[in-house]
């Protein structure tokens, strides 16, 4: 798969900014992003603790404000990965993971949600954020539309299927699960979502995935990110999932001429990640995908597509 551009937003920081969500504003050409600002690593087995920030992107690449919107509060709560669904009428819907600790002080991860009625009314902080309990703990969650959610629950039933739900009110309602392959060789141990699908009718829409495979480095395991795409369906019971046999980035995509890593990773005795929240087509440019990839967990780099070479072989 051909990169057709690839550009780090935020070269030369000493915290990781990574796992933004992505938009753009119908009245404007700046890129809005929504992503964690984390200062260092945690200790093995606890999430990396930080920040959620708000950027504005400019025409130009360069950041031109940023903000910080959510900051915990008390011990024991964390927002994660939020990926952000843009309605018609320019109101946001924000998946989020919300990693909370239970009585023995374990994060758990549960799927959250957050929506914001209009650009113009959030002013400086995240709104209000609904916790989705009913299904046990779980990540990935994906807002479809305004009602219908993709996440994949914290259990190895799932390591190759995402639980689709719809909330109307305050009740989520089980749709059903889209089952994954499980002898691809980039995701062997898990995969799960990354951005909204994109429709390109009622019924299709190009669907960007992750998977995780397992590999022995230096006789050590570690866990080995990639990204991928799939033709996602609507059915009338549900949705149904073609997945592209081969990935479009992974690590090694992110690495000099001399084979050595363009970014360090913040956790590399335990893995090597390219993982995504966002991507967007920019306004003039329809045949064109960029996407936001969280490298090493460090960093996002801002990466280019063709449409019709991410389409091909899928539709």
């Amino acid at each position: 798969m051909k990169i057709q551009k690839i550009r780090n937003i935020f070269p030369n920081l000493q915290v990781s900014r990574y796992n933004l969500a992505a938009w753009q504003k119908h009245n404007s050409d700046s890129v809005y992003l929504i992503g964690r600002e984390v200062e260092k690593a945690s200790e093995h087995g606890e999430p990396d603790k930080g920040i959620l920030k708000l950027f504005e992107v400019g025409a130009d690449g360069e950041v031109v404000q940023e903000r910080t919107i959510w900051v915990p509060m008390y011990e024991g709560i964390n927002l994660e990965d939020p990926r952000a669904l843009e309605l018609e009428n320019e109101n946001l819907v924000i998946g989020l993971t919300a990693v909370l600790s239970d009585k023995m002080g374990r994060p758990i991860p549960f799927p959250a949600v957050a929506k914001i009625n209009s650009h113009h009314t959030w002013e400086k902080e995240l709104p209000p954020i609904l916790i989705v309990s009913t299904f046990g703990p779980g990540k990935n969650m994906t807002p479809v539309d305004n009602t219908t959610y993709f996440f994949r629950p914290d259990s190895t039933d799932y390591n190759h299927k995402i639980l689709v739900f719809s909330v109307h009110g305050q009740t989520p309602e089980k749709i059903g699960d889209i089952v994954f392959p499980t002898d691809l060789t980039w995701a062997k141990w898990r995969i799960g979502t990354t951005m909204p699908p994109i429709w390109l009718n009622d019924k299709e829409a190009l669907f960007i995935i992750h998977g995780i495979t397992i590999e022995k480095i230096d006789g050590v395991d570690k866990y080995i990110y990639s990204i991928g795409r799939a033709k996602l369906s609507r059915t009338e019971d549900g949705f149904s999932i073609e997945v592209a046999p081969e990935p479009i980035l992974v690590p090694n995509t992110f690495v000099d001429n001399m084979g050595k890593a363009l970014i360090e990773e913040l956790h590399p005795d335990i893995r090597r990640v390219v993982y995504s929240c966002g991507g967007i087509i920019k306004k003039g440019t329809a045949g064109v995908l960029t996407l936001y990839v969280n490298v090493g967990d460090r960093t996002t780099f801002e990466v280019e597509f063709s449409m019709d070479e991410l389409k091909e072989g899928l539709f």
